[in-house]
């Protein structure tokens, strides 16, 4: 089983473009590269961008590919994104997402080499889906300035009456 391990690793570190090396006890570690957990996220527009922070502790840069899904069709996005992480930093990655309702959307993302192999463990991200606030936000503030409009014109005829 552990030489099973051992080549796996092998074959994910040179698809990375990298060697592993092997530590003292005879493991080789893996995942040097990883999706870093971050909070949860208030998506208030129609189309916008996901982060996904994602940390390379190679001394090589990485060519990985962000593959999501999520908990319920009430948000759009690609099932897959390329980017590549400069060696050994942390990269903010964004997603395009696309609201097509309201409320709460688990994402599942996980990480792929270009040859498929899975790198690290999933990672959740919590969004809170507000899709139509600006359209909301937006009507609410028309209303708002025909209210003042129309008070303050009433206002005005009052007084040319009363003057008159």
């Amino acid at each position: 089983m552990r030489f099973l391990k051992t080549i796996t690793a092998l074959a994910l570190a040179l698809s990375l473009g990298v060697a592993a090396g092997a530590n003292a006890a005879g493991t080789t570690d893996v995942y040097q590269v990883e999706i870093v957990k971050g909070s949860q996220i208030n998506l208030v527009a129609q189309d916008s961008r996901v982060p996904i922070l994602i940390r390379n502790n190679y001394n090589t840069e990485v060519r990985v590919l962000i593959h999501v899904a999520t908990s319920n069709l009430r948000v759009r996005l690609p099932k897959v994104t390329a980017v590549t992480v400069p060696a050994n930093s942390t990269i903010n990655a964004t997603v395009p997402v696309k609201a097509v309702a309201n409320g709460d959307v688990t994402l599942y993302v996980w990480l792929t080499s270009f040859s498929g192999v899975r790198i690290g463990e999933n990672s959740s991200v919590e969004m809170n889906v507000l899709g139509n606030f600006e359209a909301i936000a937006i009507g609410s503030l028309i209303v708002v300035v025909g209210l003042l409009l129309a008070v303050g014109t009433a206002r005005m005829l009052r007084r040319r009456k009363v003057a008159a």
